[in-house]
């Protein structure tokens, strides 16, 4: 298994206007299991990751960015935000 996944992208990367960005929190499903990783507003390049409704853990951004890639080789797939219907004319 490479150790070079530092190098991939993850959400969290991309700014607004890009066209992969997507906001916070993102959200990994594999079958009836999600993990849901958002920043951490008190403590400013860390993140919290939190699966389905256990205890939410406090990790560093390499962490976080090696889980992430982990849990996409494990079969997980990011979440694509909900479009908001417009309305009819």
């Amino acid at each position: 298994m490479p150790l070079n996944k530092k190098s991939g992208l993850v959400p969290w990367d991309y700014k607004v206007g890009d066209n992969n960005y997507q906001k916070e929190p993102w959200i990994l499903k594999k079958g009836k299991e999600y993990i849901t990783i958002e920043k951490n507003s008190t403590n400013r390049g860390n993140f919290y990751l939190q699966k389905d409704d256990e205890k939410r853990l406090s990790l560093s951004a390499l962490q976080t960015r090696l889980t992430y890639h982990q849990l996409i080789e494990f079969g997980y797939k990011l979440q694509k935000p909900k479009k908001k219907k417009q309305p009819s004319k």
